[in-house]
């Protein structure tokens, strides 16, 4: 006996919409104390430690426990822009998941994530053994497949920042 097995495609009014991360303490953590240069941050105790948005196609835009929150730090003297990522002690042991039940509930997202942490400190010798170089990779994906905005972007100025372009060579 053959089983057909129909493929039916879902409409998703929100599948370009991305999905908000929330990276939080978890319950019963300490407030984590954050500094910045920046005048508006300063020094606070905060339960929030990240937040980003996520747009790539919905089935990469898992968060999973285990995963280690990283920061990125600029190399300094690179003429582009090449950072170090670099791991933090933050590691997510809880995910939740909300999706709107009304499309207008949540109008600019598809979806929040929220990610609970629990400090797990690294020695030095991980930290070092677990920090990694990425350069920014420059491609017409970066601009939703707009060819038009993408061969503008080479030819700006703006374009020499970076390292790579699709071919893997060196804007000019």
């Amino acid at each position: 006996m053959t089983v057909v097995q129909e493929l039916f495609e879902t409409y998703d009014p929100l599948e370009k919409a991305p999905t908000l991360t929330l990276y939080m303490l978890k319950d019963g953590e300490e407030w984590a104390r954050i500094s910045s240069d920046e005048p508006v941050i300063g020094t606070q105790l905060t339960r929030l430690l990240q937040m980003s948005q996520d747009s790539r196609p919905i089935l990469k835009r898992l968060v999973s426990n285990g995963e280690r929150l990283t920061y990125h730090v600029k190399k300094q003297g690179s003429p582009w822009k090449a950072y170090n990522i670099v791991p933090s002690d933050w590691v997510v042991t809880k995910v939740v998941q909300y999706e709107p039940f009304d499309l207008g509930e949540l109008p600019e997202f598809r979806g929040v994530t929220i990610a609970y942490c629990e400090r797990q400190p690294l020695s030095p010798e991980e930290i070092e053994g677990m920090t990694r170089e990425t350069i920014s990779k420059v491609s017409v994906d970066s601009f939703g497949g707009n060819e038009e905005a993408y061969q503008r972007f080479l030819a700006s100025e703006q374009s020499k920042e970076y390292v790579q372009t699709e071919s893997g060579h060196h804007s000019q």
